[in-house]
């Protein structure tokens, strides 16, 4: 899912400028766009949002959203090696 994600790269910005507001306004739009073109995230970020409305505070979301991305990054790590695995067993 990583490959569909967009980063796009900014001229840095004086603080004074940075409208905290407006980067939020931003990312949500992003974030819609992205899930009306891929519909079958929509039940996965409901969960999210939901783990992240009972965390309670920003710190506590913070450590949610860590914990969610180590457990994808296990999975993922667990998957690549299968794969390797596989590769390996269809070289020899």
């Amino acid at each position: 899912m990583a490959h569909l994600l967009e980063v796009k790269k900014h001229d840095r910005v004086p603080l004074s400028t940075w409208n905290p507001d407006r980067v939020l306004a931003e990312a949500l739009a992003e974030r819609e766009r992205f899930l009306e073109k891929f519909p079958q995230y929509r039940e996965y970020q409901r969960q999210i949002e939901g783990m992240l409305d009972r965390a309670g505070s920003s710190e506590n979301r913070m450590a949610v959203l860590a914990l969610l991305m180590e457990a994808k990054l296990i999975e993922m790590h667990d998957q690549l090696k299968d794969l390797n695995r596989l590769l390996q067993e269809v070289t020899t």
